[in-house]
């Protein structure tokens, strides 16, 4: 009886020391804020060229779904914002973006109100694929 009895104590201490606690839940790597780097108009990989921005751009990933796109460009600061959806696979984390309305920031191929990214498992940046359309090839880096 004393063994049921401790058994019995053991479970209950070791249940009441679980913690469930959703404020816990570790936050996406891709959560936060990525400014643009790299600005790349030249298609061929053995020109040699110095990279400018054309202008100052970045995206800040909410964990509620939400996202904001800011560019400041001749001194004028734009923001636009939506709600985004996330496909993780072995090598890359895709993202599809979806705006409230059209605007010339949504960097895409098709001119409807989505844009896609992804991050590249292997270098940890963020990259646009508007480039495939013949737009420029953007990559952002995470702010610390």
């Amino acid at each position: 009886m004393k063994k049921i009895g401790l058994l019995i104590v053991l479970l209950i201490s070791l249940t009441s020391c679980s913690n469930d606690d959703n404020n816990n839940k570790p936050t996406k790597a891709y959560h936060g804020k990525w400014n643009l780097t790299v600005m790349d108009r030249i298609k061929s990989p053995f020109a040699n060229y110095i990279i400018v921005l054309e202008w100052e751009e970045s995206y800040i990933f909410n964990s509620n779904g939400s996202f904001s796109k800011t560019r400041i460009m001749d001194n004028k600061t734009s923001t636009i914002s939506g709600f985004y959806s996330v496909v993780e696979t072995s090598d890359k984390t895709h993202f599809t973006l979806l705006y409230g309305a059209s605007n010339e920031m949504i960097a895409s191929c098709t001119g409807n109100l989505i844009e896609n990214l992804y991050i590249t498992n292997s270098t940890g940046r963020l990259y646009n694929t508007w480039e495939t359309c013949d737009g420029p090839l953007l990559i952002y880096d995470k702010s610390k």
